[in-house]
């Protein structure tokens, strides 16, 4: 993949009120495309193998392509990507999560680049659905993007200009859109609840076509001190039984263990500006262990092809 200079222009330095026109044309303009074939899973071209790290692909943002995108997480469920956002621009990614998290756990009456949310959030989200979805993000420590139009829209930019779109349109053979419940800024509250096994297309879908971008902003996982992605690395072809876990979308810890002798749980190292790539199958959760000093900061994107988007996860055009 060609990484040009990225572009980013701050939420402070744009303009809110047409981020939060665009932002909201996105999303009320939103329309299901016709269904498109998917593209066949190819191997990379000869020499241009991955490394396995934990047995994961490896790959720098420079060897990325969307063949060998395809290829690894048909083999192994996902694909770590090394430097995919300059270090340059890590402070100000990890500054904009915190205010946004901060401007959503006590709103108020303000209106500003960190706060904004599109009155289409409720239409789109009716009957206290908006109401629940801000309280568990709160809980959580997170926020959705789309409370902050000017973030997303910097984001778009920010993505656009590492060739992430046409990198996406290639792997998912469509045009992608993004999701407002499924675009998040994160910051790990600690201490860590052990049970979060989930397949994300466990209640987005088995049968839709995605691509998840996770970028970790603070050097986590193993023993670094901060919760990265404890993960199992091997492809899954359908959604794991529920049974025994604490919600009918997870998987318990114990399925976990007995499920998978061969590929066992590992918990990946990940450097500010890293990249997991992988879709609704994968199975994961945040790292758990009970000696965490550190949070973590990152921004989760699901990616989806027009045609085969979770219409529950509210689709956002790009």
């Amino acid at each position: 993949m060609h990484t040009p200079q990225p572009e980013f222009v701050a939420p402070i330095r744009r303009i809110r009120a047409q981020d939060a026109e665009r932002l909201s044309a996105r999303i009320s303009h939103w329309q299901e495309a016709p269904p498109a074939p998917r593209p066949p899973a190819t191997a990379p071209e000869e020499g241009h193998g991955a490394a396995l790290c934990n047995g994961l692909p490896e790959v720098s943002a420079a060897a990325l392509s969307a063949a060998g995108l395809r290829h690894g997480i048909q083999t192994h469920g996902a694909v770590i990507v090394r430097d995919l956002v300059p270090a340059s621009l890590h402070p100000a990614l990890r500054d904009l999560i915190d205010r946004v998290i901060t401007a959503c756990a006590s709103p108020g009456d303000r209106h500003d680049c960190y706060f904004d949310p599109p009155d289409i959030l409720r239409q789109k989200m009716p009957g206290g659905e908006l109401g629940r979805s801000r309280a568990f993000h709160r809980d959580s420590g997170s926020a959705m993007c789309a409370e902050a139009p000017c973030v997303a829209e910097s984001l778009l930019e920010l993505y656009g200009s590492l060739g992430l779109k046409a990198l996406f349109t290639d792997y998912l053979g469509e045009a992608p859109c993004l999701s407002v419940k499924k675009w998040v800024l994160r910051k790990t509250r600690l201490p860590v609840h052990q049970a979060g096994w989930h397949q994300d297309g466990a209640f987005m879908g088995e049968y839709i076509n995605s691509i998840n971008l996770w970028i970790p902003l603070t050097r986590c996982g193993g023993e670094t001190g901060a919760p990265g992605m404890d993960v199992v690395p091997a492809r899954l072809q359908r959604i794991v039984s529920a049974d025994g876990a604490l919600f009918d979308w997870s998987v318990s810890p114990e399925s976990v263990s007995s499920h998978f002798p061969r590929t066992p749980p590992v918990a990946p190292v990940f450097n500010p500006g890293d990249a997991l790539l992988f879709d609704h199958l994968f199975l994961h959760r945040t790292q758990y262990r009970t000696d965490f000093q550190r949070p973590r900061y990152a921004i989760e994107t699901w990616f989806f092809g027009e045609s085969a988007a979770p219409l529950n996860q509210v689709p956002i055009r790009w």
